[in-house]
């Protein structure tokens, strides 16, 4: 029986395209080879937890459960080749006139007619690994004496306005 399953998980393998699903078929063999969890993660360079867990709905499901399944929540309005097209653009260094999420945001939105928030431009951003050119500010009360001198002799407080009582005419 083992030997057969894992002559049948060799042919599905040379058959199979999809690279994660041949690493899925991959591990299966090796586990049915009688290797240990930690070696096999170890020569694919994954986690054992995620061998283990190959292994399980492997074995609950057969060849289908390796297949990649569509994964919940909003699916994304830009095509790959838009979402490129615009990685591209923004990465264009541009000194003078840098990149802000507003801009982002409308370059979007004319590149593909979808229209994101702010918020969701900075999730982006951040998953296509850009960075803010301007960082945020640090907690103001992890500053040192020095540094909340220099502040306010560059911010001096505003000084109270005395209002004088309304006159009757």
């Amino acid at each position: 029986m083992n030997k057969k399953e894992i002559k049948l998980l060799k042919i599905a393998y040379k058959k199979e395209s999809d690279a994660k699903i041949r690493e899925r078929i991959l591990m299966n063999i090796y586990v049915m080879q009688g290797e240990n969890m930690r070696e096999i993660a170890e020569r694919l360079n994954c986690t054992h937890p995620l061998v283990l867990f190959w292994k399980k709905r492997y074995k609950k499901e057969g060849l289908d459960g390796l297949r990649t399944r569509q994964k919940s929540g909003k699916p994304m309005l830009l095509s790959r080749r838009q979402e490129s097209k615009i990685k591209e653009k923004i990465s264009e260094n541009n000194p003078i006139n840098p990149w802000t999420t507003k801009r982002v945001c409308e370059l979007i939105k004319k590149e593909s007619g979808v229209k994101y928030s702010p918020r969701n431009v900075r999730r982006m951003l951040h998953k296509w690994r850009f960075a803010l050119l301007v960082p945020r500010p640090t907690f103001w009360q992890r500053a040192s004496g020095e540094e909340i001198r220099r502040f306010w002799k560059k911010n001096p407080m505003p000084q109270e306005k005395v209002f004088e009582p309304y006159s009757i005419l």
